[in-house]
């Protein structure tokens, strides 16, 4: 009976020092550019043409996460500031792991 009580209180104190490690798993955006949403797949992606970069890594069309904000609604046209990672995967188009998108008047 002892060790299955201790099992237990084991299992319980793993998870709730899981479960509070997981908060600081969230990414710090590191670059972003501003661009206008061309295509919007019904993947949750979308193609963003570059207009403006802030760390003159990226340009041309990139592949974002449209989801990164899903309170709000894009549409093609719409002019978006995007935060991400820093990083690019190499493939056509530029891919990236957004963390961050808004609007921009």
């Amino acid at each position: 009976m002892r060790k299955i009580f201790i099992l237990l209180f084991c299992m319980v104190i793993s998870g709730l020092l899981f479960a509070c490690g997981s908060e600081n798993m969230e990414k710090d955006v590191k670059a972003t550019f501003v661009g206008i949403i061309e295509e919007i797949h019904s993947s949750g992606t979308a193609y963003v043409s570059v207009i403006e970069v802030n760390d003159n890594k990226i340009s041309g069309t990139v592949d974002i996460n449209i989801l990164a904000n899903a309170e709000e609604t894009f549409q093609v046209g719409d002019k978006v500031r995007v935060g991400y990672d820093g990083t690019t995967m190499e493939v056509a188009p530029v891919r990236i792991s957004t963390i961050t998108l808004e609007k921009v008047k």
